[in-house]
């Protein structure tokens, strides 16, 4: 889901506690979001080390390299959207989120030229975003909240690092992104036309891996989700030293590590994120929207149920 502009690579060896063997480091991929930062301050902080946990984190270039890398078994576990965990099922049918990262809440959004005052501004457009990903079905809702339908539109598919130098192109009209490329856009004159505070429980983002790591390494799983949820309290009590933290590690501009539009979860919030409180609510309602929509398109042959999706053993 998350694309990073440029290749980089960070490793992250936190050290076994005394006595404990030293397994292999966890090889965990990210994309550029801030809502995946909390493993980054979970070393910095010492969080990991302390957990024996040792985790070798990489920044693909792009999400599907990202996704096939790790169906192909070169990651153990990738921070990826909620879609994205439905849609890798058609190749590795055993993965499991075992914590939910984040939700968009207006970090994700659609920039278009000027101010929009009317329907012909975007009927007839082309819009950039992921096609057959989360990306596609915002856009949908950002044409529902319109009256349009897909048909009146062209939509392109895009990388979401790439729209902002696509729109000053003028190979697209309109771009789905998000933070950092969000405000690349619009300090360069594009307007904010619709973003995902308007699609509240939509984007949701979290840690997967497959069940047979998940079974064979459950110490290990355990001690990185405790650290990463140790690294999210100490980041709400610490905003400033946790971003200057974040940006010296990951040689990041200043100001563009603080999750600005992205509402980060913390344990309890996994424990409510995971209940089954109603079957529209949550991960597991937002998990049903994602499969009803590709298999409607086509995209994926079988249902596969949110029950084997969501692994809320690591929360609890």
């Amino acid at each position: 889901m998350r694309v990073l502009a440029a290749c980089a690579v960070l490793a992250l060896f936190a050290s076994c506690k005394p006595g404990e063997p030293r397994s292999e480091p966890l090889r965990v991929g990210l994309d550029q979001w801030a809502g995946f930062y909390p493993l980054v301050l979970a070393d910095e902080l010492g969080y990991l080390r302390e957990a024996g946990v040792r985790v070798e984190v990489q920044f693909p270039q792009d999400t599907h390299r990202m996704i096939a890398d790790f169906a192909g078994g070169r990651f153990d576990l990738i921070c990826v959207s909620l879609a994205d965990v439905v849609i890798t099922t058609r190749v590795s049918p055993d993965i499991r989120m075992i914590l939910c990262s984040d939700e968009s809440a207006g970090g994700d959004q659609i920039l278009g030229k000027g101010p929009l005052h009317e329907n012909s501004q975007i009927r007839g457009k082309r819009i950039g975003t992921t096609v057959g990903g989360f990306g596609e079905i915002f856009v949908r809702r950002f044409l529902e909240s319109h009256g349009l339908s897909p048909n009146e539109v062209i939509i392109v598919n895009t990388d979401a690092a790439a729209v902002p130098e696509l729109l000053e192109r003028g190979e697209i009209d309109i771009g789905h992104t998000w933070e950092p490329y969000a405000g690349l856009a619009r300090a360069k004159g594009w307007s904010l036309w619709f973003s995902s505070a308007q699609t509240p429980g939509l984007i949701l983002d979290g840690l997967i891996a497959h069940k047979r790591l998940i079974d064979g390494r459950k110490n290990e799983m355990r001690g990185l989700v405790d650290a990463w949820f140790r690294a999210v309290d100490w980041w709400r009590v610490h905003p400033e030293e946790g971003n200057k933290l974040i940006e010296r590690r990951l040689g990041l501009k200043e100001g563009t590590a603080a999750p600005i539009g992205i509402r980060l979860l913390d344990r309890d919030e996994n424990r409510r994120a995971f209940a089954r409180t109603s079957e529209s609510d949550g991960l597991f309602g937002a998990c049903r929207t994602y499969v009803e929509f590709f298999v409607s398109r086509g995209m994926l042959g079988t249902r596969p149920k949110p029950d084997d999706l969501l692994d809320s053993e690591f929360v609890e």
